[in-house]
């Protein structure tokens, strides 16, 4: 799970762990990256999207259970990939 302190986003952070995690698959022969977003969601997204990911058309179920706390509404993963 990847995640930035929102007091810290917007200073370049995500944008280098995404960058970290592109050489690791490349220096690993990894032919692409596949991650999943909460879909409620959608700028977070499009955000992914803008750094070269896609959608797949593939839904997950979110990971329900106490780890993750009370659920207020349904919610899905959206899956992503990005070719490396």
């Amino acid at each position: 799970m990847l995640s930035v302190w929102p007091a810290r986003q917007g200073a370049g952070i995500g944008k280098f762990l995404l960058s970290a995690a592109v050489d690791h698959a490349k220096k690993n022969q990894c032919g692409s990256i596949r991650i999943t977003v909460i879909s409620v969601r959608p700028e977070l997204i499009a955000w992914y999207e803008r750094h070269g990911y896609r959608r797949t058309g593939e839904i997950e179920p979110f990971h329900a259970g106490e780890k993750f706390g009370i659920q207020k509404q349904p919610l899905q993963l959206v899956v992503l990939e990005r070719l490396v």
